[in-house]
């Protein structure tokens, strides 16, 4: 009776968790104007432009600020971007919409324009299935997170440290405004997040399960075949869904090697080419012709108007004076922007001084309710830090005592070697929306967004770190704390975008 019992507590706790994700992201996506996501009308012109053209879009003057990025002709595709999620969505639109246009130019076409009332239907099902790939995405967290438990099941002797760790994993991504904001709109940086999880999830697994291999000489290949040729499709669709996932070789390539070596050798070519193979095959193409028409592989240009806010080489950090001062500036951004859409949930001056030009009167707002949320979020995750610190301590002085040769030998399990993974993961897209920022276009220093295809890495790093510094009694207080925490930013969130926002910017 008592692991029924806890069976049903893990399930409530989970499904309490989804039913919040769908309650404010369907809430959001009927708050926000359709078109006012992020980029949201050239995602939306994407996917109209391969079903009207019935070809991928091209970029306009590389000189102008926009067309440099975006196809010129109506719907105004974002044609930076590689097209497998805007394939995907394609037929749901000719299905829903057929051959008629969406867009305020649509008599420069010859195509008919969809109606109003049309398009808004139209619009709300595709914002609707990024909720649906979300889902998806929360399902990865959860398998991902089991890997680390203590048992496979959450219903064991130790279920309830093991149920506060899942529901803490999956909670976290499920309720940060971030990702609950990319859940309600139109956009790829969903199918991204999903495949990217799915690539940690597969790496994170094989590494787990590498101490239950059979030795070298009774591995079989079809084994290590399905495993190499599971991470090359999935870096492949990666690859075909946004160029920031190229990030990652590295860890396709480490991936590669893990089950290269519990192979046998004369097997390991084979590896080698399905795990680079298949994702040349899978997304080479789009790349290769996209150095053919612009002469780049990379999509987005550097941007020219405030060359202040750029530097020209790594050498700038040691011989300009403001170098250190854009690092600053990029690390601040993202403190800010990984937690949320920054306008939600911060109060700009710019936004006051409109306000009142516009009004006239105060605004009822719930910021001084997700300013300091916000700040206490940033606080936990300096705590978390600490929380590493503390933990690497203790693995060290573990490793000292029991360790044949003192301090040299440090044991790592195959648990922390996933973990190691997960970590890799965000660091390396930390690293490149870094280089982006301060080297091709600084608006990157609030793109938060660029990091949630390994936002359950970020989780681990958040969960694991404070951990390491709360006894075990009190985890179900911390976990618990830090999801109502969430719960009361989205709640100001939604406040602040129904009685502040929305009626400074939406449309009439």
């Amino acid at each position: 009776m008592k692991k029924l019992s806890t069976g049903k507590f893990v399930i409530g706790g989970l499904t309490v968790v989804l039913i919040g994700h769908i309650v404010f992201a369907l809430t959001y996506q009927w708050l926000i104007p359709l078109g006012y996501g992020p980029d949201e009308p050239r995602h939306y012109g994407y996917i109209q432009h391969l079903v009207l053209y019935r070809s991928l879009p091209v970029l306009g003057d590389p000189s102008h600020p926009y067309y440099c990025h975006m196809d010129p002709r109506p719907p105004n595709a974002i044609g930076i971007h590689p097209p497998l999620y805007y394939a995907l969505l394609a037929p749901i639109y000719a299905l829903v919409a057929g051959q008629r246009i969406d867009h305020p130019q649509a008599e420069q076409t010859p195509f008919q324009k969809l109606p109003p009332s049309h398009s808004r239907f139209v619009q709300h099902i595709l914002r609707t299935l990024s909720l649906l790939i979300a889902l998806v995405t929360l399902w990865l967290i959860a398998r991902t997170a089991l890997l680390f438990s203590n048992h496979q099941s959450p219903i064991t002797s130790r279920q309830s440290l093991d149920f506060w760790w899942l529901l803490g994993m999956v909670g976290f991504v499920a309720w940060l405004p971030h990702f609950l904001m990319l859940s309600a709109v139109m956009n790829n940086d969903t199918l991204t997040i999903l495949l990217g999880h799915l690539f940690l999830f597969l790496l994170a697994k094989q590494t787990v399960s590498a101490g239950e291999s059979p030795p070298v000489a009774n591995r079989q290949l079809p084994v290590a075949v399905k495993e190499a040729a599971s991470l090359g499709l999935v870096f492949g669709l990666l690859g075909l869904s946004k160029a920031s996932a190229l990030a990652w070789l590295p860890l396709l390539l480490l991936g590669t090697w893990q089950i290269a070596k519990r192979s046998q050798p004369h097997q390991r070519w084979q590896i080698f080419a399905l795990a680079f193979g298949l994702p040349t095959l899978i997304c080479g193409w789009w790349y290769v012709r996209f150095y053919l028409l612009y002469g780049r592989v990379m999509p987005i240009v550097k941007w020219t108007e405030n060359p202040e806010l750029l530097l020209n080489s790594p050498t700038d950090l040691v011989w300009r004076a403001d170098a250190w001062f854009l690092v600053w500036r990029f690390l601040q951004g993202i403190a800010r922007s990984l937690w949320g859409q920054v306008d939600w949930f911060i109060l700009k001056p710019e936004h006051v001084a409109a306000w009142r030009q516009k009004f006239g009167t105060p605004a009822e707002t719930a910021y001084p309710l997700t300013e300091p949320l916000w700040l206490l979020a940033v606080l936990l995750s300096l705590l978390a830090l600490i929380g590493w610190f503390v933990r690497l301590v203790k693995w060290v002085q573990t490793a000292s005592r029991y360790s044949p040769v003192a301090n040299r030998q440090l044991p790592i399990t195959t648990k922390q070697q996933a973990g190691a993974i997960l970590v890799s993961g965000f660091v390396l897209l930390f690293l490149a929306l870094m280089h982006y920022t301060l080297f091709t276009h600084p608006g990157g220093y609030e793109g938060g967004r660029y990091l949630l295809p390994s936002i359950g890495g970020f989780a681990f790093l958040f969960w694991q770190g404070l951990f390491g510094i709360v006894p075990e009694r009190w985890r179900s207080v911390l976990v618990c704390s830090v999801l109502a925490l969430l719960l009361a930013l989205n709640i100001g969130c939604v406040i602040n975008l129904r009685n502040f926002l929305n009626p400074l910017y939406a449309p009439a």
